[in-house]
């Protein structure tokens, strides 16, 4: 008979550097079998991926408007005569319009709605010219700038977003109307001052509308 007792199996200790294990984070195997955390990135790394997009986005500065070259001045192939407004369509507010060439609006891309269906207020792509409904004068024009005008529709308290002009319009549409002069004081058309006591006549075309 043996007097001697059975020897017991080793403890294993825990590795001496294992890093404990954040709340949050997942386990996986290594290559090994061994469970390892997922790694991590720095501060210092978030730092520097944060300051190359920074610098990115200043390379590329958006471009601002020169309202500016929208304005008409010193020349006159963009005056029209007068124009006889009296059998157009009149809203309650006086402003007096008439669609010259209607349109269905974008159907390739399901946008067949007016302007003011999409909500919050849409940018719009419009060609145009503003008179002074009294003699013609153009005062403002997208053929002066050479190139259509983008704004966000119904944001600025503006002419051209009365009821009967662009909100009303389909992708596509030619409408010209007439806002009387005292829809226009202290507002803008298309960023231009109009002339002071005389109504607006506008011709719009709208190239092109971008809902949210």
């Amino acid at each position: 008979m043996s007097c001697h007792a059975p020897l017991a199996s080793p403890a294993v200790a825990p590795p001496a550097h294992a890093p404990p294990r954040r709340a949050g984070t997942v386990a996986r195997a290594g290559p090994t079998g061994r469970t390892d955390a997922p790694p991590e990135v720095s501060r210092r790394s978030s730092f520097a991926l944060l300051a190359g997009v920074a610098g990115l986005a200043s390379a590329h500065p958006a471009r601002a408007v020169d309202l500016s070259a929208y304005a008409v001045s010193a020349r006159d192939d963009l005056d029209i005569a007068p124009v006889d407004t009296s059998d157009w369509a009149q809203l309650e507010s006086g402003v007096r319009f008439v669609v010259e060439r209607a349109s269905a609006g974008n159907v390739e891309r399901g946008i067949t709605d007016p302007v003011s269906y999409y909500v919050p207020n849409p940018f719009v792509e419009v060609r145009y010219t503003a008179y002074a409904a009294s003699t013609g004068k153009a005062f403002a024009s997208s053929e002066a700038a050479r190139r259509p005008y983008n704004f966000q529709a119904g944001v600025k308290d503006e002419v051209q977003d009365e009821a009967g002009g662009v909100p009303e319009m389909f992708v596509g549409e030619k409408r010209r109307f007439v806002v009387p002069a005292e829809l226009c004081f202290k507002r803008r058309v298309f960023g231009q001052t109009p002339p002071k006591d005389d109504d607006v006549l506008i011709d719009v075309e709208l190239l092109a509308l971008q809902p949210y």
